[in-house]
């Protein structure tokens, strides 16, 4: 299976009144990487806004969000990059493969993904199967089979620190997708499986 990975920074919780305005994603096929990339948009709008609960989570001011280029220049660049990401997939030269995707608690991050596709013309599904790899799951898995002991939460920081994963830049798309990652790995050595 090909996994694309993703984290999302956002301007708040809810796409409704919020966007996404960082997206890292890792490609990796059969467990090497093919690539990293990493996208910053300017989403705001009359109708996307700048929460500052977000901000103080993230550390990203509105004026940083308002100096990254506009969501409607960056997206064609993004839905290139998820186009080559799915061809590569396709080793028969079909384009019937798609992307499995996978993050920590990565519904959220499936959420803004899907929305930002959605407000510019494209669809989510065209990427990606409807399989998702959720490490949040995974370290439930883990608690429930005894690979992790009682931790006070299952925040990514706190697993992450606990199977002894680096994870200094917190809340920067790409460092918390690498360690994701990395907690994975952990994880499934520990035989506890992604899927």
């Amino acid at each position: 299976m090909r996994f694309l990975w993703l984290d999302t920074e956002t301007t708040g919780l809810e796409v409704t009144d919020s966007a996404a305005f960082e997206l890292a994603f890792i490609l990796v096929d059969g467990g090497k990487v093919i690539c990293e990339r990493c996208f910053f948009l300017n989403p705001l709008n009359d109708i996307i806004k700048y929460h500052e609960e977000a901000g103080k989570v993230h550390g990203y001011s509105e004026q940083d969000i308002k100096s990254f280029p506009d969501e409607r220049e960056q997206m064609p660049k993004i839905a290139n990059f998820l186009e080559e990401a799915r061809e590569l997939w396709q080793k028969d030269g079909s384009k019937s493969e798609k992307l499995v995707i996978a993050g920590y608690n990565v519904e959220f991050d499936i959420k803004h993904l899907k929305a930002l596709l959605e407000r510019n013309g494209y669809k989510f599904e065209d990427y990606f199967s409807n399989i998702i790899a959720d490490v949040f799951v995974q370290v439930k898995r883990a608690g429930m089979q005894k690979a992790l002991p009682y931790l006070p939460d299952r925040k990514l920081g706190t697993v992450a620190k606990h199977l002894g994963v680096n994870l200094e830049n917190a809340h920067d798309a790409l460092a918390d997708i690498k360690a994701t990652r990395e907690v994975a790995g952990k994880l499934y050595k520990l035989g506890v499986a992604l899927l």
